[in-house]
């Protein structure tokens, strides 16, 4: 594709921005019209600190670039000692002046590179003042990226925010917390763009409130709502307003979440949905088998993230996440790329060949810490600590989550069993899983027996002991580019190596 065409050049300028820098280099000597498709995708977005914006400015002015411009990417860090607040102040507002002139910009980008934790006086009252006027002076502005920017730089009134009534994205503050101000002004934002907004990466700022803002919200679509303090009332009222259009439900850590409302998470109510991430949410196995099963086709779902539940309470015992739903999810989600399984009990080789061998776009396999543990009753120590510790109530009636050792364990690869020297814990405690000194069974090559669907894979990473046999069927790849597990055999890797040289093997032990 040498870009000559305009929807050639159009396709070529959307990719740029997925390539890393030295991939952008490269691709500048292709040819002349590579060479300008580069430039112009980097002369769009003004990428400077505030108070060398006047000269940037001026410099696109000086050579015609200044209507190209379309992002604005600040940095309003204050560095003391290099001028005083009030003449910093007035270069900011200078600044402010200049942007105004920019009438192109739809997308503004704030960081706080020179701010440390624990910022001065001076650092956050500069800050306010500058992410103030900048938000004053871009009222057209369709794309707001907060979240490399402390939340102590936020303007407690919030005036600045009125003005802003063409919002479609928002990314709002990760970088500390200041009680409820940020929360109350991201509910205020999305209240003054419910006509325009499609997606929200709010995270631990989500509200019953801005839900109940979204389910006005005619044209939304996309919802991050990690870490945040919804209920099932309020998730169900959006899922039931604005279920139909919806393509990505990030709700990982959502601790107040039950089966009331994660049950109704059905291709049924969500139609479109690409993106689905239930990571630490507290639910029994018989909620993920209401939604994986042979009944519930999802046509477009792509990216799945689930965490071991809970034990389900009944007489006959379940696993965490068994078979049946495994085998589901390879025969009823045909377009899934990345599956991400993390402390998945009850997993054996017929779920993990269901998912190889149905899955042919699958392109990001994860599946952490295998249930086969030797120990007997280990599974139910470890239930009765993840129930003792996610659902401890605070002072304040909120549910306190806090990540165990082996939710910490579940996202690395698992240590073989003579990786770490064993020390007999005391009597009274409960023995875990991953402090055992006996070695876990992990998957075995009868997983890969009925052959590997997809071709390329960019990540792989199994609870498995990776023999010759797992090597011959894994050659047959034609793109692997990380492989992760617990043992590997001397044969095996260097087979791999010899057909992938640059895959990157992060293997604990080679045997």
């Amino acid at each position: 594709m040498d870009g000559a065409s305009p929807a050639a050049a159009a396709i070529i300028e959307r990719v740029i921005s997925y390539l890393d820098k030295k991939t952008v280099r490269a691709c500048e000597t292709l040819n002349k019209t590579w060479y300008t498709l580069v430039t112009v995708r980097s002369v769009r977005n003004i990428d400077t600190h505030i108070l060398q914006l006047p000269l940037r400015i001026a410099h696109y002015k000086r050579k015609g670039l200044l209507g190209s411009a379309r992002a604005l990417t600040i940095d309003v860090s204050f560095v003391e000692g290099f001028l005083s607040p009030a003449a910093y102040e007035r270069r900011v507002r200078e600044a402010a002046m200049l942007v105004r002139k920019v009438p192109g910009i739809r997308t503004l980008s704030v960081h706080a590179m020179g701010l440390h934790s624990a910022p001065s006086n001076d650092e956050i009252h500069s800050g306010v003042m500058a992410v103030d006027c900048l938000l004053r002076a871009l009222p057209q502005l369709s794309t707001l990226d907060m979240s490399e920017c402390p939340v102590a730089l936020l303007d407690p009134s919030g005036a600045s925010l009125d003005g802003l009534t063409q919002l479609r994205h928002i990314r709002w503050f990760t970088l500390g917390r200041n009680d409820m101000t940020s929360a109350a002004a991201l509910t205020r934002l999305v209240s003054s763009n419910t006509q325009t907004i499609e997606a929200v990466d709010g995270q631990a700022d989500i509200t019953d409130n801005v839900l109940r803002q979204l389910c006005d919200a005619r044209k939304f679509r996309r919802l991050n709502a990690r870490g945040s303090n919804i209920s099932d009332d309020s998730l169900q009222m959006l899922v039931r307003a604005r279920g139909s259009q919806l393509t990505e439900l990030v709700l990982s850590d959502c601790t107040r979440l039950t089966r009331r409302s994660i049950g109704h998470l059905t291709p049924e109510h969500l139609p479109r949905l690409q993106v689905l991430d239930l990571y630490n949410v507290v639910v029994t196995t018989d909620t993920y088998q209401a939604l994986f099963n042979r009944q519930m086709y999802w046509p477009y779902l792509r990216d799945l993230k689930l965490k071991a539940a809970l034990l389900h309470v009944s007489q006959q015992r379940d696993e965490r996440v068994n078979d049946d739903i495994l085998v589901a999810i390879g025969q009823n989600c045909p377009r899934l790329v990345a599956l991400r399984l993390f402390g998945c009990h009850g997993i054996t080789d017929a779920g993990l060949s269901a998912i190889l061998g149905n899955l042919g776009d699958l392109r990001e396999l994860v599946v952490m810490h295998h249930a086969e543990d030797p120990v007997s009753g280990a599974e139910e120590s470890e239930a009765e600590v993840s129930e003792t510790v996610t659902s401890a109530p605070e002072p304040n009636g909120l549910l306190l989550s806090l990540p165990s050792i082996n939710d910490i364990w579940a996202t690395i690869p698992s240590l073989p069993a003579n990786a770490v020297p064993h020390r007999a814990p005391p009597p009274s405690a409960p023995s875990t899983p991953c402090l055992s000194s006996q070695p876990r069974r992990g998957f075995t090559s009868q997983a890969l027996q009925h052959g590997v669907r997809s071709r390329r894979f960019n990540l792989l990473n199994l609870d498995m002991a990776y023999d010759s046999v797992c090597a011959e069927h894994l050659a047959q790849l034609s793109h692997l580019q990380v492989l992760c597990g617990r043992v590997i055999t001397r044969h095996a890797k260097s087979l791999l190596e010899s057909q992938f040289p640059k895959c990157k093997m992060m293997v604990w032990n080679i045997d």
